[in-house]
């Protein structure tokens, strides 16, 4: 190995990296892999769709008929209108056959 320049610089940069790197202090929990747990979003959703769905199914109440068939009245309040066999306008343009 030759002795160049640019061997001597990346020798000294490698010696100053080391020295800094042993300076450096590191908290334990990052040094010590943590043991990897299951996510528990992948058990925790389906079990609570479960558990709404099921909630859905015995909370739910059908509505009672009612004999009652009333048909709402609209009382125009003003009677200014006029029919539309009388307004003169060619509806039969609007029907597409």
């Amino acid at each position: 190995m030759s002795n160049t320049f640019e061997s001597q610089l990346s020798a000294s940069a490698r010696r100053i990296r080391k020295q800094s790197e042993s300076n450096l202090s590191v908290p334990e929990t990052i040094v010590t892999p943590q043991k990897h747990t299951r996510y528990w979003g992948w058990i925790a959703t389906p079990a609570a769709a479960a558990v709404g769905l099921l909630i859905g199914l015995f909370i739910h109440r059908p509505a009672e008929p009612s004999n009652n068939y009333t048909v709402p009245v609209v009382v125009a309040a003003d009677n200014s209108g006029h029919s539309i066999v009388d307004d003169g306008t060619d509806y039969s343009l609007l029907v597409s056959l």
